[in-house]
């Protein structure tokens, strides 16, 4: 998971960092069809039937993914790590 939120975060820092060598406007300048590119990829839809493994990859491709199309940071979950129970806790 934190391998998920860094390199989504660190994507954005790069990103960030293009706009001010765009030159002297302070408009942002758009990359061409990374929009229309995003949203024509085919997304995989997690499922709990799948391998944790295969869910948490899952999970990170589409937190990169959003993170690049929302301009921030969005972090998803895999199910087989959200709908785990905590061990310290089932001790209680």
């Amino acid at each position: 998971m934190k391998k998920q939120q860094t390199s989504a975060a660190r994507l954005l820092k790069s990103l960030a960092l293009l706009s001010p060598l765009a030159g002297c406007a302070q408009t942002e300048t758009p990359l061409p069809g990374t929009s229309k590119l995003l949203d024509e990829l085919p997304r995989v839809q997690n499922s709990t039937k799948a391998p944790c493994w295969m869910q948490e990859q899952v999970a990170a491709q589409n937190s990169y993914v959003d993170s690049i199309k929302a301009k921030k940071e969005v972090v998803y979950q895999a199910p087989c790590k959200v709908d785990q129970p905590k061990i310290a806790e089932a001790r209680k």
